[in-house]
């Protein structure tokens, strides 16, 4: 069931969904626990979900560079990938500080347009 008339329609908005739900699921429930912070000022709400966002953002910058630099082969298994960027991003970053290693700079960026 759909109110979409064409088919094609609900099939291209259902497939966007599936990458919001995951966004949703890491700020409530798996990883940021948002829905314990027990804010309920709008204002204050909307800086948590700024922070978080920057947070998120620079996580999944971190997982891209996992790839594209070769990391995901140390703190991931090697047979297969079953961790979103967000996840390989979240190990990759305890990796850095965990052993003293300088985390990539922005500047890095470049990385994602190759």
């Amino acid at each position: 069931m759909s109110n979409f008339t064409l088919p094609e329609e609900a099939c291209q908005w259902y497939r966007k969904r599936f990458r919001i739900e995951t966004l949703f699921s890491d700020f409530k429930g798996r990883d940021f626990q948002l829905q314990k912070s027990g804010l309920t000022d709008p204002t204050r709400v909307s800086r948590l979900l700024i922070a978080v966002s920057l947070a998120y953002v620079w996580c999944v910058y971190l997982g891209v560079y996992a790839l594209k630099t070769g990391w995901h082969k140390i703190i991931h298994r090697t047979d297969r990938c079953d961790l979103s960027l967000f996840e390989l991003g979240k190990r990759l970053l305890k990796r850095f500080l965990t052993n003293g290693i300088p985390l990539p700079s922005f500047t890095a960026f470049s990385i994602m347009k190759e």
